[in-house]
């Protein structure tokens, strides 16, 4: 499972209000929930370009597989 990367314009305070936690990387801040997520390194964001798009992408955390509903 991805970890999707975007902007912001909130404040700090409403991501940490919603269960969310804060650290810094090169590019700027990372929020990322409390729950859900292994880390397997420092998290970060870092730019990539590849010919077709260009694109953030995150190091150091995947985000764990959740039970799906409505599946048997």
């Amino acid at each position: 499972m991805e970890i999707s990367v975007g902007f912001t314009d909130k404040e700090e305070e409403y991501y940490t209000g919603n269960g969310y936690i804060c650290d810094e990387s090169a590019l700027g801040r990372v929020y990322y929930p409390a729950e859900g997520v292994e880390f397997c390194g420092q998290p970060a964001v870092r730019y990539m370009e590849y010919p077709w798009i260009s694109t953030f992408e995150t190091d150091g955390m995947i985000a764990l597989q959740t039970e799906k509903r409505g599946k048997v």
